[in-house]
Order: C-alpha cells, then sequence, then structure tokens
C-alpha cells in the first residue's frame, strides 16, 4: 500500500565557521530550524531496484539524487531484498540553502524502515545520515537544533517560533563546495576547542539577547558568497528596505529569508519583488511537536 509523507525545508538562524578541522572539513556551529515549506514523497513496495519518479526540472533521478543513495544505503545497511518506487513532488528549489536534497533523504531513511520492515538503532540512523550529508540529522529531530561539528552532530533545543517570513530565491544556485572553499583566510585557520561553549546550552545563551525571543542572526558564509554573487546582498537589503525586521541568506545561499512583523508587510514585500520573476514563498517556523505529528507514525523511526 502506497504512503505519503512530507519532507520540510529548513533555514539556518546562525551559521558559524570556527575552522578548518584536521579532515579537510570546517567545524561550523549553526542553529537551524524547520520551516513549513515541503517536498512530498510517496512510497511504494516493489519487488527489486530503486525507482525514483519526478517531473521537476533539474533533479536527477539516478544514484547523484540523495534519495535513491538513502534507499541504497539503508539496503546495504539492513541487508533488504526487496525494491522501492518512490515518487517526489519537489517544492523546495534546488541549490537554495534549505535542504531540500537532505531533508529527502531524511525521511527516505525512516518511511524505508518503515516500508521495508527494518529497524536501525537510533545511533546507526544519525551515522547513515551524517553519511549522506551534513544536513541530514537534523531532519530526524525537526524544529530547532543545534549543529556540531560538521554540522552534522545535532542537538534539539527548545522552539524558536516564528509567523511571518519570507523566503526569496534568484534564478540561480550557489554550490556549497565552491562557497567552502573560496572562505577568507579568517574562517580556515585550524579549529581549536577552546573556541566551542562548554555545553549546548551555553552555546544557545550565547546567540540570545536577554528578553528576545530571536537568535542573533549571524551567516559566516554571506561574506564570500555576497563576493561572488552580489545579487543576493541586494535582495537582502532590498527586504530590509521593505519593511523587514532581520533579513540574511540560509546556508550556503541562495535563499535570503525575511522576517517581518505582519503577514501584511511580508505581502508587500512580496508582491515588490513580483516583477523579477524570481522564486518566492511565504513560510513560518514548523516546531518539534508539530513536525512529528506531521510525520506520524514514521517520526518514531528517527525520534524515539
Amino acid at each position: 500500500m502506497p504512503f505519503t509523507i512530507p519532507s520540510f525545508a529548513k533555514i539556518n538562524w546562525t551559521l558559524e565557521v570556527l575552522g578548518r578541522r584536521t579532515d579537510g572539513y570546517h567545524e561550523l556551529r549553526t542553529l537551524l530550524q524547520t520551516v513549513s515549506l515541503a517536498d512530498s514523497l510517496s512510497f511504494e513496495r516493489a519487488d527489486d531496484g530503486i525507482d525514483l519518479i519526478c517531473d521537476a526540472p533539474g533533479v536527477p533521478l539516478d544514484d547523484t539524487n540523495l534519495v535513491v543513495r538513502a534507499a541504497r544505503l539503508l539496503k546495504e545497511a539492513t541487508g533488504f531484498k526487496g525494491g522501492v518506487r518512490i515518487g517526489l513532488d519537489k517544492r523546495i528549489p534546488i541549490g537554495a540553502g534549505l535542504g531540500g536534497g537532505s531533508s529527502n533523504a531524511a525521511m527516505t531513511l525512516l518511511a524505508l524502515q518503515h516500508l521495508w520492515g527494518v529497524e536501525l538503532a537510533p545511533g546507526e540512523l544519525f551515522r547513515l545520515g551524517a553519511r549522506l550529508g551534513a544536513d541530514v540529522p537534523a531532519f530526524f529531530l525537526g524544529g530547532t537544533c543545534v549543529g556540531i561539528g560538521r554540522g552534522d552532530e545535532v542537538y534539539p533545543l527548545p522552539d524558536i517560533a516564528f509567523e511571518d517570513m519570507l523566503l526569496v530565491k534568484p534564478d540561480f544556485g550557489v554550490s556549497t563546495r565552491e562557497v567552502y572553499s573560496s572562505l577568507p583566510n579568517e574562517l580556515t585557520r585550524p579549529f581549536s576547542l577552546d573556541i566551542i561553549p562548554c555545553s549546548v546550552e551555553a552555546a544557545y545563551r550565547s546567540t540570545f539577547v536577554p528578553g528576545e525571543t530571536l537568535p542573533l542572526l549571524r551567516n559566516d558564509l554571506e561574506r564570500s558568497v555576497f563576493a561572488r554573487y552580489p545579487q543576493l546582498g541586494e535582495i537582502r537589503d532590498r527586504l530590509t528596505r521593505m519593511g523587514a525586521c532581520a533579513a540574511m541568506m540560509s546556508g550556503s545561499g541562495s535563499t535570503i529569508f525575511a522576517l517581518f512583523d505582519s503577514k501584511a508587510m511580508l505581502s508587500i514585500a512580496q508582491q515588490d519583488f513580483s516583477d523579477t520573476g524570481w522564486w518566492s514563498a511565504p513560510v513560518r517556523t514548523i516546531g518539534r511537536a508539530e513536525y512529528r505529528a506531521a510525520l506520524g507514525v514514521f517520526a518514531r523511526a528517527g525520534l524515539d
């Protein structure tokens, strides 16, 4: 019996690059947040093979797609011999810094455990997710969480709630690999443990002003990305002029998110971008309880 599961997007409230690790990756500290924009994935058991169906332009259907890679990885980890047909209704833009591919991979790992009747221990699930991508484990939790290490070691935090947020993406994507290869020197110094707070709570407190409900927005990737793609900085500034109380790039781009005090102000700002032909979407945050409720039975495979 086929079934369908939502696959939510994320933004980064903060993204700090703390230095280069000995393994060649960068040490990160980031506050991630699931939002209401979502793809949809449908699953149907098959005798063999992994078939992905999606008619969205630019979405690969082979092993370069994280959905297919996640399914293959789960088969290898569990020894399952059957197959699956997967349909992907793509609404999260590609190359947008919104974690669409990572979210799809995480939902595939959760859903296929249910469909195939296999089970991973939570630690193994998170390790498989991290092999697919640094953002993948965050989608097993949902809501607000902190990511450290490569961003793939994640811990749940008290949810941050915000209703009126606008996402704007121009007609180009940004390569994450390209962004990290062109960071300024001060972000690529050798990583030292003494710059990490001694607890997750300390990291959380360090991003807030007393009495405020939102974190101090910060994205260390903006400088290098805006140098290569100045249009993104112009979008951020335009949103601020349109009344946004804050605006920032999500992840490595190319989406800018903006926070507004009312739906009316958000609507005016979105209309201001209508003549560009760029993609935009009003969204709100999705807390952990709502996230789990939306995933239903599948949430238990990753969150319990």
